[in-house]
């Protein structure tokens, strides 16, 4: 089960392989990602043959490798302990706990991504601007870089990605995207404030603002719909921007994380995770055929009742609701949730209500 405990250390984490190679920026996101496990004394730790999308590193206590009494143990704090227990795919072996153990988990397609950007962070940030630019290039790159919609992809891909953008200066008041047009660009602000609103009959009172280093566009080129709000400059900048076709190409694919259910399951089965199936269709769609134990959000209402789901849950998004479904996922990981498209569902048929 996950338990709540003291986080490591900065100087502690550093200590594991091959987390020793990340830069101190990209060391602390990793921190901040942590969950800790606890197993009991005589419960199975890892499976024989299991795949799984965490690594596990033992923190207190000894577990057995391969059998309670034929195989070797590994004790935290050796030097066999500072690797993952489980590095290769699939497990090898059995991973027992001789006492109560104490794991941190590591999602490895993060711990891959953090380690390809320590590479080359440095030349990503510098193939964009001048020398005589790179500190004001470093505040929004770096802005960028923490945000959702880059972490998932691949360093190959960020690295092509940040050097086709190019780079346009809007003056204060000039309307950047307006409302119901067709999407054709995404934008990243490297200097200036912009404004996002809605036309006045959908009564919003609060029009949130853009700074350096924020985003906007993506939406309307993940749905293929037209634009969802207005985005206007309060001040002369300069924009970072990037044309449909490569942003389809380079980064649709990663904003849209999937799971099947084995992987979900796996991602459950120690108890670290809770999950919950979503299934984001109007309430007339759901309730003439839908998977049980589901719970409807229509897209609609999902950043309006954000407030009401718990941070700490997995949601599983289902697919039915097709490019809606897609967006879901999207705007649940924008909001600071961890969200999946469910691939396959080999469970319960879906019932009417």
């Amino acid at each position: 089960m996950t338990i709540p405990t003291s986080r490591l250390s900065l100087e502690r984490l550093r200590q594991f392989s091959p987390i020793d190679f990340l830069t101190p920026h990209y060391l602390q996101q990793l921190l901040d990602s942590l969950q800790y496990i606890e197993h009991k004394a005589g419960s199975l730790v890892l499976r024989r043959g299991d795949n799984s999308l965490a690594l596990y590193f033992l923190l207190e206590g000894e577990v057995w490798l391969g059998s309670k009494k034929l195989g070797r143990s590994i004790q935290a704090g050796s030097p066999e302990a500072y690797r993952a227990l489980n590095e290769n795919q699939p497990q090898a072996l059995d991973i027992g706990a001789c006492s109560d153990v104490l794991l941190m988990a590591v999602e490895r397609g993060l711990l891959e991504r953090l380690l390809g950007w320590s590479q080359s962070a440095s030349y990503e940030v510098a193939s964009l601007q001048e020398e005589d630019q790179q500190a004001e290039s470093d505040d929004w790159l770096s802005k960028l870089l923490r945000s959702p919609l880059f972490g998932r992809l691949p360093p190959a891909h960020l690295h092509l990605l940040l050097a086709r953008f190019e780079f346009i200066e809007v003056k204060a008041g000039e309307h950047v995207v307006q409302y119901g047009e067709p999407g054709e660009h995404f934008y990243v602000i490297k200097q200036g404030r912009a404004q996002i609103s809605l036309p006045a009959s959908y009564q919003q009172p609060l029009q949130p603002e853009l700074h350096s280093g924020d985003f906007f566009g993506e939406e309307a080129l993940i749905s293929g719909s037209v634009r969802a709000a207005s985005v206007t400059m309060l001040e002369d900048g300069v924009l970072a921007r990037l044309q449909r076709d490569l942003f389809i190409e380079l980064v649709r694919p990663t904003l849209i994380p999937q799971i099947n259910a084995k992987q979900l399951q796996q991602l459950t089965a120690h108890g670290n995770k809770t999950s919950l199936l979503l299934d984001i269709r109007l309430p007339m769609e759901y309730r003439m055929a839908h998977v049980p134990a589901s719970l409807n959000l229509p897209l609609a209402q999902l950043r309006k009742q954000a407030d009401s789901l718990n941070n700490t849950t997995l949601y599983a998004v289902l697919p039915e609701g097709g490019v809606r479904s897609e967006l879901a996922v999207h705007l649940l990981n924008q909001l600071g949730f961890e969200a999946y498209l469910l691939t396959d569902q080999s469970g319960p048929s879906p019932v009417a209500a």
